[in-house]
């Protein structure tokens, strides 16, 4: 755990709720996160890791101050920012940015690229000015690895890299402390992922920032490094060092997707990209026992605590130490 604290995320629950039927009167909730808690100190690395369906970008979202939680707290220097309004939300803002998945969805194709990073620029940090707008918006363009003449066009007229580098600088217009990325490179080609992921690590340390990154593999996470958080059906089940993880995963479903991960030499994968099914969803135990090869009887009665179980290494499993060394996976 980091020794400082600068944003504190505890006991952190998420529900949506829809009615249907005549006048509303049945109903449905679906439960995103369910009491998460985890910390992020300064210039911190946290990998949020699990499939498509797990909750990771909803507590994302959550921790952006763009999705309210149904309970639980999330703290920053101290600060619950559920209760933030006004003038005080947008403050966090200023500190706390996102970049969203798809940059094609989240850049306004009406606006060219200059209007893109003028409006956090004038919104958020008070600049005004036309020639100190385009000056530091050009400086931001630079930052990504953009060249100026990008910035009088629109969108639709950029490759899809080019697209998500803008994200990241309208995400870097305010100078922000923590920076959430949710799955930065899931749509770049192979060939520009490790690009990427080098540029959130230069950024981190030249503007002294947190990240949070969101990610479906854990061969993302080898790259960035720091601390990993695994997450399944809106729950943690392990957090740790991701050196550790990826060399002995605790929980069995850290395992599977160590074993699903893309490897070196061109080696077959299994259930990269996959979602998780509503059948898999349990109301009682541990949640991950449906898929679960190491289940016992203990797993169907008592859901497993998040605990550390050696040092600054967490996992809610009844089983961890019952389980065979996993194979050795070399991730690309």
């Amino acid at each position: 755990m980091p020794e400082s604290s600068a944003l504190e995320v505890k006991n952190l629950t998420v529900h949506f709720s829809r009615t249907f039927g005549f006048l509303g009167r049945l109903g449905r909730t679906t439960k995103a996160v369910e009491d998460v808690s985890f910390e992020m100190g300064e210039l911190d690395v946290v990998c949020l890791v699990g499939e498509s369906g797990s909750g990771k970008t909803t507590l994302g979202r959550c921790i952006a101050a763009l999705t309210h939680p149904t309970s639980g707290e999330i703290l920053y220097r101290g600060v619950n920012v559920a209760k933030l309004r006004g003038g005080a939300l947008r403050n966090y803002r200023k500190e706390v940015q996102m970049v969203f998945q798809d940059p094609f969805a989240s850049l306004n194709p009406r606006q060219n690229i200059y209007a893109i990073l003028s409006t956090p620029l004038r919104k958020l940090t008070g600049l005004t000015g036309p020639a100190k707008l385009y000056e530091e918006s050009v400086s931001l363009l630079t930052d990504v690895g953009l060249q100026e003449d990008v910035i009088h066009k629109l969108p639709h007229q950029l490759s899809g890299g080019e697209r998500q580098r803008v994200s990241i600088a309208r995400a870097l217009a305010s100078r922000p402390k923590v920076l959430i990325a949710d799955e930065p490179v899931s749509m770049l080609d192979a060939s520009l992922r490790l690009n990427f992921l080098a540029l959130f690590s230069r950024l981190r340390t030249e503007r002294n920032m947190s990240i949070l990154l969101i990610t479906h593999d854990l061969a993302t996470a080898k790259v960035m490094g720091g601390r990993t958080a695994v997450m399944y059906l809106g729950k943690l089940v392990e957090i740790g060092p991701t050196s550790e993880i990826l060399a002995r995963p605790h929980h069995p479903y850290a395992e599977l997707l160590l074993e699903s991960t893309p490897r070196m030499k061109g080696e077959p994968t299994v259930g990269e990209g996959t979602t998780i099914e509503k059948s898999e969803r349990v109301t009682k135990g541990c949640v991950y026992r449906p898929r679960c090869k190491y289940a016992t009887s203990i797993c169907a009665e008592t859901e497993p605590p998040l605990e550390e179980k050696t040092h600054s290494h967490l996992v809610a499993c009844h089983n961890w130490l019952n389980r065979p060394e996993p194979k050795a996976v070399t991730v690309s």
